[in-house]
C-alpha cells in the first residue's frame, strides 16, 4: 500500500483488490480495519470476495444459532487448517470468536463483490469458467476455479485480472486472456499487485 501511494495515485485511480483479507496471518483485524479505512477515504477502491473471506462468513453462519443455513461443518471445516484458526485468534480466541468481530468487519465482508469489469479487464478473485464448461459444485466458481480456467485459452471478453492460486516462481503469470497476480505471499513468497492502463500492464509492484 505503501507503494502504490507513492505512485502518486490520481483522484480517479481505481484501487482494485481480489480478495483473502483473513486468513493466513496474525493481524486480520487490523488488516479489515486498514481496508475499511481506504474505502473511506477513497470510495471508488473496489472490494472483492476471495474463498477465505466467503468461508469465514459460512462459519460464523454455522455457528451462530440465530442464522439459517444449508451448509453443513464438512463444507468448511477445511477452513479452520488452513488460515482461519489465525483469523479466529486475532479476535481473541476460539469461544464465540464471531462474537467478537466487530459489526463494520462483517458487514464489509458483506458487502464484497464478485467481479468487475472495466477498461478490458474483468477482475475476479479466482477466474472464469471456460465456455461450455459444466460447474457441479454450489460455491461460485468465481471464488474456487484453478486447472480449468488456469488452462483455458478461451476469449472471455477482456484480460482476467485474479489471485487465489500462487505462482511457483513467485513472479506473476501473465497470458494473453489472463494475469495471475498471487505469488505466495502466503507463503513467504512477495505481495504483487499490476498497475494497469487500459490497454497494457504498467508496470507489478511487489513487497517482499
Amino acid at each position: 500500500m505503501q507503494q502504490i501511494h507513492e505512485l502518486p495515485l490520481a483522484e480517479d485511480d481505481r484501487i482494485v483488490f481480489v480478495g483473502d483479507y483473513v486468513d493466513r496471518g496474525p493481524e486480520v483485524a487490523l488488516t479489515l480495519d486498514l481496508l475499511i479505512q481506504l474505502r473511506d477515504q477513497r470510495p471508488n477502491t473496489i472490494f472483492l470476495r476471495g474463498n477465505h473471506d466467503q468461508s469465514m462468513m459460512d462459519v460464523r453462519d454455522l455457528l451462530d444459532p440465530g442464522r439459517e443455513t444449508e451448509l453443513r461443518f464438512d463444507d468448511v471445516s477445511w477452513w479452520f487448517q488452513y488460515g482461519g484458526r489465525q483469523t479466529m485468534a486475532s479476535y481473541g480466541g476460539e469461544n464465540d470468536w464471531y462474537r467478537q468481530v466487530p459489526p463494520t468487519h462483517w458487514q464489509f465482508l458483506e458487502t464484497t463483490g464478485m467481479e468487475h469489469r472495466e477498461s478490458g479487464y474483468i477482475f475476479v478473485h479466482a477466474g472464469l469458467l471456460p465456455k461450455g464448461m459444466r460447474w457441479f459444485d454450489a460455491a461460485d466458481p468465481r471464488l474456487w476455479i484453478r486447472e480449468a480456467f488456469l488452462e483455458s485459452d478461451d476469449d472471455f471478453g477482456g484480460t482476467v485480472v485474479f489471485g487465489h492460486t500462487p505462482t511457483r516462481d513467485g513472479e506473476p503469470l501473465v497470458q494473453p486472456n489472463k494475469i495471475g497476480i498471487d505469488t505466495g505471499a502466503a507463503y513467504g513468497g512477495p505481495l504483487t499487485a499490476a498497475l494497469l492502463e487500459p490497454d497494457h500492464i504498467v508496470r507489478f509492484l511487489r513487497a517482499d
